[in-house]
């Protein structure tokens, strides 16, 4: 009988891989200008209502409230229907820039992510073979987006049914589509307490959104490094994680740790460099809006979107390679840490 020896356990030092994936993003920081681009972008949205009214302290009446937001949206239409063809153009405008920004987000992610492991095997890497890396793999990463992108789609098409089935309970079926509809509610109430126990006995590694986005990260790197395609490299994150399931809540709680970090070094770097333009526009308020001084505030308002635009960069860079160099080691293609799990003087097989 043949005995084979057990395969090694793969651990990481995740000291080592925190400064490794530091010195690799501080090394070439030309891949600060994919990483802004390959982990998408936040967008910060904010508006004010400002009115000023005098004379009266009355408030409207709930009728004359009701006139003005319909005259209000008939000014709106009116406006529409005037400049629509304005409105299809600005449309098609947003659409395309849109599509045009997720397909270079694309060739950024498969550039960062070919251009880590490059580096981990001593390769030469530039600016060219990095863009070079991102279109190779182009192609599968876009195969990859437009699956989930289908599995949204068909879940959206299942909720919507879902919802489409209830109001035919409520609005069609009568009475008896009103029991039904309570046992289907008890039914998932049922459901929905059974399965909060067992997420209350487990850890907090099974909450879903935590689960999928994993699986998702090291999917991503398997289509990128090992050319598969997305049922394939669904099935190859899901097994990378489940054998290496210690390891990968460890690497997601680091990372946890490091954003949270990193959020906070950011917000109040962006604070500080923000000072000398608030101080300035707080001038322009106070001296009735002088030109000269509306055009230094402006300029000095490009310090703090600098700072966030490098910040938010190299956080990116930072969180792509911090998962690449973990994936390459839990999923074997580079050698575990520790020096208990150097090679041995033999795999040979031994005879009992």
């Amino acid at each position: 009988m043949k005995a084979y020896p057990h395969p090694p356990h793969r651990t990481i030092d995740f000291g080592k891989l925190v400064s490794d994936t530091w010195r690799i993003i501080w090394r070439h920081k030309f891949l600060w200008f994919f990483g802004l681009f390959a982990g998408g972008g936040s967008f910060f949205s904010g508006g004010g209502n400002f009115n000023f009214s005098a004379g009266t302290d009355e408030k409207p009446s709930s009728g004359s409230q009701a006139s003005q937001a319909d005259d209000t949206g008939r000014e709106i239409l009116d406006w529409i229907n005037a400049h629509l063809t304005l409105v299809i153009v600005l449309a098609a405008a947003v659409l395309s820039l849109f599509v045009l920004l997720w397909l270079w987000s694309i060739v950024c992610r498969g550039a960062v992510i070919s251009s880590v492991r490059d580096v981990r095997q001593d390769r030469p890497i530039s600016f060219k073979s990095a863009f070079t890396r991102g279109r190779e793999s182009f192609g599968r990463l876009l195969l990859f987006d437009l699956f989930l992108l289908l599995l949204i789609i068909c879940l959206l098409v299942i909720i919507a049914a879902a919802v489409m089935f209830i109001l035919f309970l409520l609005l069609v079926a009568g009475q008896t589509g009103s029991v039904i509809l309570t046992i289907l509610g008890l039914w998932l109430l049922a459901f929905l307490v059974f399965g909060l126990g067992c997420l209350a006995c487990c850890t907090i590694w099974l909450v879903p959104w935590i689960f999928f986005g994993v699986i998702l990260n090291y999917s991503t790197r398997a289509v990128v490094l090992e050319a598969m395609r997305p049922m394939a490299a669904f099935r190859r994150g899901w097994k990378v994680m489940i054998e290496n399931l210690g390891q990968t809540m460890l690497m997601f709680l680091v990372n946890l740790g490091l954003s949270i970090g990193a959020g906070v070094a950011i917000l109040i770097a962006v604070g500080l460099s923000s000072v000398p333009a608030i101080i300035a526009w707080i001038l322009v308020y106070s001296q009735n809006w002088p030109i000269s001084l509306i055009i230094v505030a402006s300029v000095l308002m490009v310090i703090p979107l600098t700072m966030m635009l490098l910040a938010t960069a190299a956080s990116n860079t930072y969180f792509s390679a911090y998962w690449t160099i973990g994936f390459e080691k839990l999923s074997g293609n580079e050698p575990p840490d520790g020096p208990e799990h150097s090679p041995g003087p033999s795999n040979h097989n031994t005879a009992t």
